[in-house]
């Protein structure tokens, strides 16, 4: 393009020593079409611009993320002329389209339109904007050309993607105390406080009491110890999408995959998480999962919903301590998870925590919590790869 306003600027400076030099017809017939070409070649970008048309379209009722769908797309030139030289750039921050290079050019004839179909596939669950982003347009002669966004910009809405585990690589201790509760589900409820003067002696948690080095006693809640819990984090962690989407994305896939897993299994799913209220989901063999996968597919983070309280309202409501264990599954692991995770231990439950994060200097350490492993997860791994 550089190169040819060069040309066009030496054969302008030429005609125009031939005026000054020669005169006559020729002389100045070059003179006016060098003059010309530049105004001609910035009237049909206009032209292109005015009359140009995308149409776009998704061939799928449901698109969820991670799985391919059927993307079509037309250019359609409804004018009287020729186009030349129209190249598309596609979102790919947050989808993939196979077999289409932002590289090509198209020539579309008058009233004549191209239809591409191809491939997509979405990356994230949430809502943004897929397929072609920006049209490129450069005249006949290369002098010129311009980018501009997609005036119609094709949104989507993706769900999660479902994925089933056929093993936990890393819950080997919390597996073990599931397996029993299947076996024993009357064993009494493990919550436990310290021992005051008057309580049962037949009460005492000797195990929980030689880990702390005080004497606890079990307290009565008149439930019994059974299935699991799933602490999910929902905070959002920026303001900026491509920042916060993969770790909602990641973070709603490891909740939706071990409720899959354990309802599969028969064993009762409670997870717990901040939305428009404190919530607790329950998910079993015989009912809950689709509920909640459509929970999930419409939730929303949001910066209000903090560690702090999260962990607060699962204190209170002490019914995580009845579980036979325990998975988080977090952004990011600070005290306050800590001493969750601490009390929830004390209590002898086994638990897994899985950090969602990209930042290979994530620091945790299980060290003083018995019982309990943690895994980093990226947003980009396959859960049945780490989880």
């Amino acid at each position: 393009m550089k190169r040819n306003r060069i040309i066009l600027l030496i054969l302008w400076v030429l005609s125009l020593i031939g005026i000054s030099f020669y005169g006559g017809q020729i002389s100045y017939g070059l003179f006016i079409l060098f003059s010309l070409i530049p105004i001609i070649s910035l009237l049909y970008i206009l032209c292109v611009y005015l009359l140009f048309k995308i149409y776009q379209n998704i061939d799928a009722r449901d698109i969820v993320c991670n799985n391919t769908a059927t993307f079509y797309f037309t250019l359609q030139n409804e004018s009287a002329i020729s186009f030349s030289g129209v190249r598309v750039l596609f979102y790919s921050t947050f989808s993939t389209i196979s077999g289409l290079d932002d590289k090509t050019e198209y020539e579309l004839r008058p009233k004549i339109g191209i239809k591409k179909q191809t491939d997509i596939v979405c990356k994230y669950r949430g809502e943004y904007e897929v397929g072609i982003k920006k049209v490129v347009i450069q005249d006949f002669f290369r002098l010129f050309s311009i980018t501009y966004k997609n005036r119609e910009p094709f949104r989507v809405t993706v769900r999660p993607n479902i994925v089933h585990l056929t093993e936990l690589l890393h819950a080997d201790i919390a597996m073990s105390a599931v397996r029993d509760s299947r076996v024993n589900q009357n064993e009494p409820d493990v919550i436990s406080r310290e021992y005051v003067v008057g309580d049962d002696i037949r009460m005492m948690n000797w195990k929980v009491s030689a880990n702390i080095g005080k004497f606890m006693v079990r307290e009565k809640t008149g439930e019994q110890q059974q299935g699991v819990g799933i602490i999910m984090d929902s905070c959002r962690v920026s303001n900026r999408i491509e920042e916060y989407l993969p770790i909602e994305n990641k973070i709603l896939e490891a909740a939706i995959a071990l409720n899959l897993f354990f309802s599969e299994r028969g064993i009762p799913v409670s997870t717990y998480y901040e939305g428009t209220s404190f919530e607790e989901n329950v998910v079993d063999k015989n009912k809950g999962f689709e509920e909640f996968y459509e929970k999930m597919s419409s939730f929303v983070f949001d910066e209000a919903h903090t560690d702090e309280l999260l962990c607060r309202n699962i204190m209170d409501s002490k019914t995580v301590f009845m579980k036979k264990a325990v998975f988080m599954i977090v952004h990011k692991w600070d005290e306050i998870l800590a001493n969750t995770a601490m009390e929830i231990g004390k209590n002898n439950i086994p638990m897994v925590v899985y950090i969602i994060s990209d930042d290979i200097n994530c620091e945790y350490s299980s060290q003083l919590m018995t019982r309990t492993s943690m895994v980093r997860i990226t947003t980009d791994s396959d859960l049945t790869e780490v989880m």
